[in-house]
């Protein structure tokens, strides 16, 4: 605590803020929440773990609507991808147009679902509260194109549960079945609510899916590409720096041998004063 409160004055955080902060600390201490779960659990095996997320945990998933009636093996995916957050007085969950990348589940606490002035509230929600599946599963003909429809705040100090989109999908990998009749669930959600377009889901149908998983396929086939591609880049530079070394060499070993010839075969010049005759070389000639 002392060294965040340094930190604040070092910064010249806001009063306001730097309340704020404070408090939150204060909670986190109060309710034991300060206990990194992670740090508490990691000297166990792995399997351990698992087991006591799933008895910890199970209940509060299973309260979700959607996944009532999935196997337990895909329950017990999720509940070990489930990761706890905080949030403030006045903290935004999320807002109204945002795009949908996790669902929340209320542990404890209290939500608003508040209108832009942040004034006018159109519903309450407490512990054991779900919004934002429908926003993580990706339906074809979803109108408000997997994006937030509301503003949800926190109107005091809420602990949540939250889903990620990726964590999610990565778990339905392996559960088919259970893609197919949570899509299913979701879609009676939003037909329900006059938020399905039918025509983009009998024209779409699994397509976000398929389309996804041809993405990635193309992506996977351009990285073997490229790699095969670098590798023989590499090995062609490779050859060729070799081939430079050998003709510098060649070119210098031949400079060497031209240079030495030439001294060889050049005479060295002979220089006279003014007057001098050479002996080699006769004053005159008898006739």
């Amino acid at each position: 605590m002392d060294g965040i409160k340094q930190y604040m004055s070092f910064r010249k955080v806001g009063k306001p803020l730097e309340k704020r902060v404070l408090q939150w600390f204060d909670y986190m201490w109060v309710t034991h929440t300060m206990l990194n779960e992670e740090t508490v659990l990691a000297s166990l095996p792995d399997k351990l773990k698992a087991e006591i997320a799933i008895n910890v945990h199970m209940d509060i998933l299973s309260q979700v609507g959607i996944f009532q009636d999935c196997e337990p093996g895909l329950l017990a995916e999720l509940v070990l991808k489930l990761r706890l957050q905080v949030f403030s007085p006045g903290d935004y969950i999320c807002r109204k147009g945002d795009i949908g990348r996790e669902m929340y589940i209320v542990k404890k606490g209290r939500l608003s679902v508040v209108g832009n002035d942040e004034k006018t509230v159109f519903a309450t929600l407490g512990e054991g509260s779900v919004f934002g599946e429908l926003s993580i599963l990706n339906i074809a003909g979803n109108k408000t194109g997997n994006r937030r429809t509301a503003n949800v705040m926190s109107t005091g100090y809420s602990d949540l549960f939250v889903l990620s989109k990726h964590d999610l999908w990565d778990a339905l990998a392996e559960y088919p079945e259970a893609k197919e009749m949570l899509i299913a669930k979701g879609k009676e959600v939003l037909l329900k609510d006059n938020l399905l377009d039918q025509e983009a889901t009998e024209e779409g149908g699994e397509s976000v899916d398929e389309k996804m998983k041809l993405i990635e396929q193309k992506i996977d086939a351009l990285s073997e590409r490229f790699l095969t591609l670098s590798l023989r880049f590499d090995k062609s530079l490779t050859e060729l720096k070799k081939k430079i070394n050998l003709l510098e060499v060649k070119h210098r070993t031949e400079k060497e041998e031209r240079s030495h010839f030439h001294q060889l075969t050049v005479k060295p010049e002979l220089h006279l004063q003014p007057g001098e005759m050479s002996l080699n070389v006769p004053n005159s000639y008898d006739c």
